[in-house]
Order: C-alpha cells, then structure tokens, then sequence
C-alpha cells in the first residue's frame, strides 16, 4: 500500500486504489506526510511552467470561431434524421466548446502565436510543447515512482531545495525552494555525493527562479546531495568550489 503514495499525489489511480489508499491515510503519518510533499512539488512544477496568455488570444479565438462553419451531426445510414435538416449548434454550446479549447491550451502551455490556418506557427507551438515533454516526462515519471521519496532541505543564505529520489528509477531531481539569486551571472550547481568519493555533478539549476531544477539519472547509491555557488556553465574544475549546503537523499 505504501507504493502508491506517488500515483495518489499525481491523481494516477482509480476510484478503488484511491479509496482504499485514503484509508491508509489515515493510520499511516510517514504516508501522509510523503502525499503531502508530493502534490506540492508537484504544484511548485506546475508553476514554474505557467504562462501568461498574450491579450489577444482571446479575441483571435472568438475571432475563428464565429468565421467557422459548424458540420452537422453525422447519422447512420438509413436513419431518419438524415432527411431532417441540421440543426444549427446553440450559441451556448459553441461559446462552451471555444472556451474548452481554450483551457485545454492552457493546461499544455502552448499560448504564443496559435492561429488557425496558419501552419507555421502550430508547427512553432507543436515544437515548444514537445521540447517541454521532452524536458518534464523524467520529472513526471520520478513524481509516479511508487519509491519516490522526497525531502527538502534549507540553505544557509535563504530559501533551499527540494530533492525528490528512486532508487528504482535511479534518478534524482534538485528543485529550487527560494534561493536567492546570484550575482554577476553565477549559478547553483547540484552535486551527488556517495561516502568519501569525490562529488559527481548533477547539473546546473537553470537560472535562480523558486521552481528551477535539475534531473540526474545514474545517481547510483548517493547519498547526500550538496549545493555550490559556481560560476556560469557550472564549475571548471569539475569539483565543487565551496559546498553551501548538504543533505541526505531520502530513502
């Protein structure tokens, strides 16, 4: 039962698995507290994907709609509403059906430059949204893991990180929780840590931005992870200049 705590933050079970996982809920505090954490990373994900539509997506979607022809209902063969003449879509209806698109777009994040009839920009939206899949389908499948387990860990100068783990899955993402920004350019690296071995980069946290994060696979059996100040494009000696801070894995 412990395993879907990640497919029930995610909302990935069905109405028996959900039921019976909320009772567990109930009895089991190292449960709840993982949901918990879970569904907020997986909000703070949301939000740093978040985009702001331009003013006139809404008047070039009215726009098209009202200069598209509805079809009429499609009927079967022999069917006496064939002979019947189409009824024309209720306002409502359509009105309802544009802002469901509308929404719809909105959840994938593709808002730029949409038109209809015009193939260059859909091939533009269609190329930013797969870069985006690109990037989240490994922070999608760790967040699922039945083994995903998370923590967060505070830095000394303000704010921290959030760190989600699966030794199954072998991975390791490093969220930023409110750093700071950096000066002159320099940027936070993230660095996996086993015993007295040498640290291995994870990456560089794109930007300073609450929500920025880094995706490690092969984090093998790391078991702490450490921050650094680094210049930009990470460090160059490949070894952290100064350790800022530094935190278990959860496991």
């Amino acid at each position: 039962m412990h395993t879907l705590a990640g497919a029930f933050a995610l909302d990935a079970v069905n109405d028996v698995e959900r039921a019976e996982f909320a009772r567990h809920l109930e009895q089991c505090e190292s449960c709840a507290q993982e949901v918990a954490e879970l569904r907020a990373t997986a909000a703070r994900l949301g939000a740093a994907m978040a985009e702001e539509p331009p003013p006139e997506f809404k008047d070039r979607v009215l726009t098209a709609m009202h200069a598209t022809r509805q079809l009429p209902p499609r009927t079967r063969p022999g069917s006496p509403e064939r002979h019947r003449r189409p009824a024309r879509a209720p306002r409502w209806a359509v009105v309802v059906a544009a802002a469901a698109a509308v929404v719809g777009l909105a959840a994938g994040g593709v808002f730029g430059g949409i038109a209809l009839n015009q193939q260059e920009e859909l091939q533009s939206a269609q190329s930013r949204l797969d870069q985006a899949q690109e990037r989240f389908e490994p922070v999608a499948a760790l967040l699922a893991a039945p083994d995903a387990r998370t923590a967060h860990g505070d830095s000394p100068i303000g704010g921290g990180v959030t760190v989600v783990s699966s030794r199954s899955l072998n991975r390791v993402m490093v969220m930023d929780a409110g750093l700071p920004a950096q000066p002159g350019g320099k940027v936070y690296e993230a660095w996996l840590v086993t015993g007295t071995a040498a640290p291995r980069s994870a990456g560089v946290i794109p930007g300073s931005a609450d929500g920025a994060l880094v995706v490690a696979d092969g984090a093998g059996n790391a078991d702490h992870v450490a921050l650094s100040v680094e210049q930009a494009g990470g460090s160059p000696t490949g070894a952290p200049s100064a350790v800022l801070m530094s935190m278990p894995v959860p496991a």
